[in-house]
């Protein structure tokens, strides 16, 4: 076990130092950690329940093989935090990524119901501008067909007074073109 490697997951070397004492008084080296020391957990351990099921192998080999064994077991979980630190910045990035763009449908869907509130009254507007101009419409179709009643039972005589008055008088009364309107 090496103090100086920052992925061993001591970070006192006192620590580091002991451990190395205990595999060496036990009379174990760094052939365990160096062969497992990039291997994922459940074949340290694996390996480790092998050795300590084994009757042929020294007691004192096998508390080295537990001291390396620790000292993997540190390192693993050592792994582990720094994956699990990426993992956790990843999500947040996501997070703030998903957030903005909440946001921006949030700002958009405002902007497209105040935009949907305008066309409902401009819609408003133009229906009532809409019946307005119907019923002044049947206002007038019905004054023309009271005015076309009206020449039908009244015509106008022949012997009236023509003059240029009584003209005028007759064509504010009767247009020319009434027929073709």
């Amino acid at each position: 076990l090496n103090s100086g490697d920052p992925r061993s997951g001591f970070s006192h070397s006192e620590v580091v130092e002991f451990i190395n004492e205990e595999v060496l008084s036990n009379g174990g080296g760094p052939d365990f950690y160096v062969a497992y020391s990039s291997k994922p957990w459940s074949l340290v351990e694996d390996r480790l329940r092998a050795i300590l099921s084994d009757p042929r192998v020294p007691r004192t080999i096998k508390r080295a093989c537990t001291w390396s064994a620790l000292a993997l077991s540190v390192r693993a979980l050592s792994r582990q935090r720094v994956l699990h630190a990426r993992r956790v910045r990843r999500l947040q990035e996501q997070v703030a990524q998903r957030e903005a763009a909440t946001w921006a449908l949030a700002f958009e869907l405002q902007r497209l119901l105040e935009e949907r509130e305008e066309m409902l009254l401009q819609l408003g507007q133009t229906q009532d501008d809409l019946q307005k101009s119907l019923h002044e419409r049947e206002v007038l179709r019905g004054q023309l067909l009271q005015a076309k009643r009206s020449a039908q039972f009244n015509p106008p005589s022949e012997e009236v007074d023509c003059g240029p008055r009584a003209q005028q008088q007759c064509a504010t009364a009767w247009p020319q073109h009434a027929e073709e309107q």
